[in-house]
């Protein structure tokens, strides 16, 4: 990896203007400046969103504005090459990249078989240019929503069904082990709870397969779910004697009106918190616990959450933990929050960004997404821009 290597002995400030838009340009940080503040409209979000994906569906000449405004934001690239221009950018401010190919995959067989080329692709690009060490999997990807929830609700599979699940988690197994036969990451994205439990189930036989002497295999915790703190500490009991790294990535969660909204119609209780601040306890919790697990644990803290971050930072270094780098990374989606990402790289920590990339068209939706989860993020585009405002100001823009 060719990021720069800086050692621990700066403080974190996530104020610091200078080094959090360092590698924006002038227009690059008006262009942020415009769409977030477009973004902290939530209604504008949704009309804008849905005009967009029927425009593109139509044929309707607007790619090149899509392309040079929210996608050239929050999007590395339609191919994984074109992303390389952000990624040795990021490097060369001490920030890794996690590769994410984002684009909707068809629910069929071929579809499948295509995510899985083009993320075996981008493992070979990683094991050549050393520049990718993370790649982030979506397990429905490459393999059936149906199934997955059939499992989940402990529905036989016929005898196709489960022929199409074996293909997937052998689809999932050469992901791993090209990964571990690389020397990188694999970071699998948690999904809706009526879909996690078998995902929950692949990620820990590939965890014991691959996680021997490093985490190369990381599952997802969604810490606004009620179960996750509890699933967490079983997860290591029941690991307990098995040699092996158990590769923990958390995040707050990102489906909380879906969930809510399936739960109230087909009335079972909600399996997210209601209230936020039993959120941020949650994440926190999870923090303590991997930290007291630090021998055989690796943890992942994907948050925009400054709280948080500023926990674990000084957790790291109450604790005087030597080796955090290895054990413990930051992460952010890229566009966002750059004002954590780097200035914890600047500050000594291993921090990254989730780098999407695909064609506009099959992007789109993803990035109508992230829109309106920043909009639903209570005090995110306000921070967002009175960061960029900040900095437009000391720049004389």
């Amino acid at each position: 990896m060719n990021t720069t290597t800086i050692q621990p002995t700066s403080t974190f400030d996530p104020n610091d203007l200078k080094i959090a838009f360092g590698t924006k340009t002038d227009q690059e940080l008006k262009m942020a400046h415009f769409l977030f503040k477009m973004m902290g409209k939530p209604m504008l979000v949704k009309l804008g969103g849905v005009a967009s994906v029927w425009a593109l569906k139509l044929g309707l000449p607007i790619k090149g504005l899509v392309k040079k405004t929210i996608y050239s934001h929050f999007c590395g690239g339609e191919t994984a090459q074109q992303a390389q221009r952000a990624i040795r950018r990021m490097a060369n401010a001490g920030v890794y990249t996690v590769l994410d190919y984002a684009a909707e995959a068809k629910e069929d067989e071929a579809g499948f078989d295509y995510v899985l080329d083009e993320i075996m692709r981008n493992i070979r690009l990683a094991k050549v240019t050393g520049e990718i060490p993370y790649i982030s999997v979506k397990l429905t990807g490459i393999g059936s929503r149906d199934i997955f929830q059939k499992l989940q609700e402990g529905v036989t599979l016929s005898s196709e069904e489960q022929a199409a699940f074996q293909r997937t988690e052998n689809r999932l197994n050469l992901i791993c082990k090209a990964a571990y036969e690389a020397n990188i990451t694999v970071y699998l994205d948690a999904e809706e709870t009526w879909l996690q439990q078998p995902m929950d189930e692949l990620a820990e036989k590939m965890m014991l397969r691959y996680n021997e002497r490093r985490a190369v295999v990381f599952n997802t915790l969604q810490m606004y779910r009620t179960d996750r703190v509890a699933y967490l500490t079983d997860l290591l009991k029941r690991s307990e004697g098995y040699d092996v790294i158990l590769g923990i990535k958390i995040v707050r969660g990102a489906y909380i009106e879906k969930e809510q909204e399936r739960a109230a119609e087909y009335g079972y209780p909600s399996p997210v918190f209601h209230i936020k601040a039993d959120t941020d306890r949650s994440f926190d919790e999870a923090i303590d616990i991997c930290l007291q697990h630090l021998h055989r644990v690796e943890l992942c803290a994907a948050t925009h959450n400054e709280a948080s971050t500023r926990y674990l930072v000084n957790q790291i270094n109450r604790q005087g933990i030597a080796d955090h780098r290895k054990r413990i990374h930051f992460s952010q989606l890229y566009g966002m929050s750059d004002n954590l990402t780097y200035n914890l790289a600047s500050a000594g920590f291993n921090a990254s960004k989730y780098l999407p990339y695909g064609d506009v068209a099959t992007t789109l939706p993803y990035m109508i997404r992230r829109a309106e989860e920043n909009t639903s993020i209570a005090g995110q585009m306000g921070r967002e821009l009175s960061l960029l405002e900040a900095e437009m100001k000391r720049r004389g823009l």
